[in-house]
């Protein structure tokens, strides 16, 4: 085994951990199934584990087995056999029976002769399943494909069936966490690169995946997209000190791998993990797969907990014990969190037994508690209306009850405040209906309990019942006592600073543009209010600004409303398009909002004529890299910028959503239409782009108070408020624009009212400890400069530690990349270098940011050139999602502009411009440098075809490097010369003139050789054998498909092993691991052995 620090760092302690929670550990084999408990790499299953459970944890009556073999072999199938369908619905079918079972044939004298449902896992009893942990599980790909095989570093599995597939990855690389998901969502092929990539059997029955370097670890399940990979911090339900006792080391101290493995994998939490926290549901069209977050899983953890110790109210005599609140903050998944918590409750012997009445307006989140009504095979019953409610409510024995409330967000009336049953106009007393204790009343939206009459109707209905509140807001001060009275103490919390620490929230700026917020012309909106009221003195202009500023007279005025617009829409432009992201205004009426569609439309298109109007040397010069944006105007900087997006700019669109009244004006029924507003929002939660299936110019809604709350479109980041808003419902409003999505590092709240000024007065009406975590990392974008500065600095400083100060000439450039020749510096500098670039892109195009836009742009330079030269990634290109679209762009104009793509050579070594390209480059130690490693990529990516030929090559570098380093102009003349070697073999080297038959031979002999050189009798015996094996492969390749068909491979096997067998070279013990080398060979050759079977056709 390697001692690289991905095994000795990361692997070894992960697999020594996992021993300490009794998983058996295998040592995987990349060269013999056997090792692994398989006839071949193909399988995923290992069916004689599998066997051997089903037959232990599914005894007959008489505590016996009873599955014989031809029932075995059923149940097995339903995990091997192939079916059609994406990965996500096989992956769902196969959850499905790993949790319920599949039935088969019951035998005839045991319970009437009726079928039997066999488990494939023993939930109940987690000691009884079988647990291993196998390190480098090869799994071979389907053929046709670019790899041979996949070999995830560990795969867990439970009797027999995969669950979970682990990555590590070495500390001491660039971007590890990001390598390592990259990787697992190619063994799963969901990177949708255009050609099929990895094995997608491996993950028909998987569960999650995990990403782990040791230090941090992250996870999620296969269908995720890398910024949903969270980390588990929380060993529940052991205590971080005591995981730290067992290290010995203290609790400050333990890695996130260690908390990880821990929490998620230790048997009994795992299967816990499987069959409660887990779920399917539809995003934007498609199916994905959630694991449960650790917060959820502690909370439910705790929620049952309290429901089975805590006192009812009949035994504590003054009030129920057995519920209180879980405070989730918003975008963290708190529904999530009931519907995990409903499932529980379900499999638990006690709780099984209680009436669930859910409290909620979400209708998602009756669609997902009804598919785990589904897995406990009860039905949902819906009350709309107070009667049926009561009926409901009334039966006894359990049941899974949703009392559907008019949603707090489908109104804009100031007064709309109180809730009530959707189907009725008010709310009336129900009495006490039911006293039975074992009944809980699950509440969403806790926090506005305490006000209101329905959840007080409740109950007062269901005097003994258990009450979990849920909220993503802290309960206010004033309410606290009483909220503390109806639910309990909190059951667990989980504040927004926690999750943008974890990454479940991006972290949100403040933006305050009232005073002298600069909009398009120069004016500002102090100078507009001084002109509407023009005709008055400025001691009168005074008195009407500190009387009417915030009237929705004013805040309605067309005049207004149309400076905003411009300003909003520069902002927008700038600021969040160059994203791919999306907007909501919220205005101060209904009114202001369809005056704000128009101001808006006619600001676009003002924007796209001066767009239009941009004179050509300019337009030429972004276009052929020449123009030097950054010396340019701030106004002409965005309009220079904003030319690749023109066409889409002319189409953004600003769709009014509000709610209707009788008296409206027939023009807005477009607005207030339910299909038509369901319609929209559905077009804005798609991806910013030009009209497509896919795609929407929707840019912006405009609100007044409708979806302010409870409404997910992680598309979203910038929240425009020209309204007044407080409390709950301004930190609501905020946490539209915290979800998660690729490319955001932060959501904007872009203040046109002055709601800054109000937001300390928010929180005075919290305690002081809850208000601190309510905010979060909400501070003006501006607090974030020290933050880039310093950022900055450590970037500088990297390359200052080694004397290099200055980055402005190529001599500068080629000492920086020189010196992240070294893989760890390479990645420090790639992980300090991504945190100052993403901040310079929150705050970009601030004039804040200008003073670091230069440095960025040369360090953007240094790791692409490192990055090629290294071949850190294929040929050597940026990933993308290191940078936000605005750094992006700024670098790729430098590199433009420097004509960089000329002197950097993107290119193999097999391009017959390589050469070229490298001599372009400054100096013989530049020019050494790229040869080698370009040399050592190429050697390394075309290995697999011949094993042989390239082991000599990498010697003969090493050989130079080693005795001509330092001598650059004589190092690049010999890499020169073994660089034309590699390109053109030379034919004093070959041994065949059949490529095909000297790639086997040259394998043959490195199993044969046990010295450098051969008697000539035993390499001509050697010589034939590989052609009689060429001949063979040849004659079998020729089946159609013969890459996909596994019983047409497994014949070609037998046979090689009978050419050696034949030849007698090999003693008969090694000759199946020579015969496995030998079909990899195959694999890896399949271009030349196709030209092979053409060969033979035509012959």
């Amino acid at each position: 085994m390697s001692q690289s620090p991905e095994y000795t760092e990361v692997e070894k302690p992960l697999l020594d951990q996992l021993s300490g929670l009794d998983w058996k550990v295998i040592e995987g084999s990349k060269s013999d199934p056997a090792v692994t408990e398989r006839d071949s790499f193909r399988g995923s299953i290992l069916e004689d584990r599998l066997r051997a459970a089903l037959l232990k944890i599914n005894p007959g009556p008489d505590g016996n087995a009873w599955l014989d073999d031809s029932r075995l072999a059923e149940v097995v199938s339903s995990l091997t056999r192939a079916e059609v369908g994406k990965l996500v619905e096989l992956n769902e079918r196969m959850t499905e029976r790993l949790l319920e079972g599949v039935s088969v044939a019951g035998l005839p004298d045991w319970d009437q002769g009726r079928s039997q449902r066999v488990q494939f896992i023993d939930f109940e009893n987690p000691a009884n399943n079988d647990f291993l942990a196998i390190s480098q599980f090869r799994v071979d790909e389907p053929g046709g494909q670019a790899k041979k095989f996949v070999a995830p570093d560990v795969v867990l599995f439970v009797n027999g069936i995969p669950l979970v597939v682990i990555e590590c990855k070495s500390p001491y690389v660039t971007d590890p966490m990001a390598e390592g998901i990259n990787q697992l969502r190619r063994y799963a092929n969901q990177r949708h690169l255009g050609l099929p990539e990895g094995n997608e059997q491996l993950f028909w029955s998987n569960q999650f995946v995990v990403s782990t370097y040791g230090d941090k670890a992250r996870v999620a399940t296969f269908t995720a997209g890398p910024e949903h990979f969270i980390e588990w911090k929380d060993p529940f339900p052991l205590i971080r000190d005591e995981l730290a006792s067992q290290f010995g080391k203290p609790a400050a101290d333990l890695t996130g791998q260690e908390l990880l493995t821990a929490g998620m994998l230790t048997p009994s939490n795992l299967l816990d993990i499987v069959r409660h926290f887990t779920l399917f549901t539809e995003v934007n069209g498609r199916r994905i797969k959630i694991v449960t977050r650790y917060q959820q899983y502690r909370a439910v953890g705790r929620a049952l907990t309290r429901l089975k110790t805590g006192k009812t109210r009949g035994q504590d005599s003054e009030s129920d014990r057995r519920g209180g609140l879980i405070w989730h903050t918003q975008g963290s998944g708190k529904s999530l969190t009931m519907v995990f918590l409903v499932r529980a409750m379900r499999s638990d012997p006690v709780l099984r037994a209680f009436k669930v009445v859910v409290v909620t307006d979400r209708t998602d989140l009756e669609k997902q508690l009804s598919e785990t009504a589904k897995l406990s095979g009860e039905g949902v019953v819906r009350a709309r209306r107070t009667s049926k409610l009561k009926t409901i409510l009334a039966e006894k024995g359990p049941a899974l009850a949703f009392a559907m409330i008019q949603k707090y967000r489908d109104t804009d009336y100031a007064d709309a405040t109180e809730a009530h049953i959707a189907g009725d106009d008010a709310n009336e007393a129900l009495g006490v209906l039911n006293t039975d204790e074992t009944i809980v009343i699950l509440v969403d939206e806790a926090h506005r309990s305490q006000t209101s009459t329905l959840h007080a109707n409740l109950m007062a209905a269901l005097p003994n019942a258990a009450k979990i509140g849920f909220t993503g807001t802290p309960i206010m001060r004033e309410g606290k006592k009483r909220t503390d009275a109806i639910f309990g103490p909190f059951i667990d919390k989980y504040t927004i600073r926690q999750a943008e620490h974890d990454g479940a929230v991006v972290p949100i700026f403040y933006e305050g543009r009232t005073a002298k917020g600069a909009v398009a012309g120069g004016s500002d909106l102090d100078e507009l209010f001084e002109d509407m009221f023009a005709e008055h003195t400025t001691e009168e202009v005074e008195k009407l600004k500190a009387r009417y500023a915030t009237t929705g007279a004013v805040l309605e005025a067309p005049k207004l409303i149309a400076a905003k617009a411009k300003s909003i829409l520069w902002h927008y432009v700038s600021t969040v398009l160059p994203g791919g992201f999306k907007a909501q205004l919220s205005a101060t009426s209904r009114l202001a909002t369809v005056r704000y569609r128009e101001a808006l439309l006619t600001a676009r298109d003002e924007l796209v004529a001066q767009i239009e109007r941009l004179p050509e040397y300019l337009v030429r010069g972004a276009e052929d890299g020449s123009l030097d944006i950054d010396g340019l105007d701030r106004r002409r900087q965005v309009l220079v910028r904003a030319l690749p997006h023109l066409e889409l700019i002319r189409i953004l669109d600003f769709v009014p959503v509000i709610s209707g009244d009788h008296n409206d004006d027939p023009a807005w029924a477009q607005w207030t239409d339910k299909g038509r507003q369901d319609k929209v929002i559905a077009e804005f939660k798609q991806p910013l782009g030009l009209p497509g299936e896919h795609t929407s110019p929707v840019a912006f809604l405009l609100v007044r108070t409708m979806l302010l709350t409870g409404f997910d479109a992680p598309v979203e980041q910038a929240l425009y408020l020209d309204r007044f808003i407080q409390d709950a419902e301004l930190l609501q409003a905020i946490a539209r624009v915290n979800r998660t999505a690729p490319g955001k590092a932060a959501g904007l709240l872009v203040d046109y009212f002055g709601v800054g000024a109000h937001l300390q007065k928010a929180l005075q009406a919290y305690a002081p400890e809850d208000a601190e975590d309510a905010v979060g990392a909400l501070a003006s974008i501006t607090d974030e400069v020290p933050n880039l500065r310093d950022r900055h600095a450590r970037v500088v400083a990297l390359f200052a530690q080694a004397g290099i100060e200055s980055f402005d000439f190529d001599e500068d450039i080629e000492a920086c990349v020189d010196l992240l020749s070294d893989d760890a510096l390479r990645a420090r500098f790639g992980v300090l270098l991504k945190q100052f670039l993403t901040t310079l892109d929150t705050i970009l195009p601030r004039p804040e940011a200008l003073p670091f836009v230069a440095d960025a742009k040369r360090f953007g330079l240094i790791q692409k050139v490192a990055r090629r030269r290294y071949r850190d990634d294929g040929l050597g290109d940026f990933d993308a999602s290191l940078y936000g679209e605005k750094v992006r762009t700024l670098i790729d104009e430098h590199v433009t502009a420097l004509d960089i793509a000329t002197k950097i050579p993107p290119v193999s070594v097999t391009d017959p411009e390589f050469l070229a390209k490298v001599k372009g480059l400054t100096s013989d130690k530049a020019k050494a440098s790229e040869m080698e490693h370009a040399l050592r990529f190429h050697i390394r990516k075309n290995f697999d075809e011949d094993p042989a030929r390239y082991t000599k090559l990498s010697e003969r570098l090493d050989e130079i490097l080693r005795t001509l380093t330092g001598k650059w102009d004589q190092l690049s003349l010999a890499l020169e010369v073994l660089l034309r070697d590699v390109v053109d073999e030379p034919a004093a080297t070959r041994v065949h003139e059949d490529p095909l038959v000297a790639r086997f031979y040259g394998l043959l002999e490195s199993e044969f050789a046990t010295s450098a050189t051969l008697p000539d009798e035993v390499r001509a015996d050697i010589m034939h054998l590989a052609a009689k094996l060429v001949v063979e492969v040849t004659q079998h390749a020729g089946i159609v498909r013969f890459w996909h068909n596994s019983h047409a491979q497994d014949e070609l096997h037998k046979d090689i092993i009978r050419r050696l067998d034949d030849r007698d070279l090999f003693p008969f013990s090694e000759q199946a691991a020579i015969a496995d080398r030998l079909m990899e060979l195959a694999r890896a050759n399949q271009s030349l052995i196709a030209e092979h079977v053409k060969g033979r056709g035509r012959s």
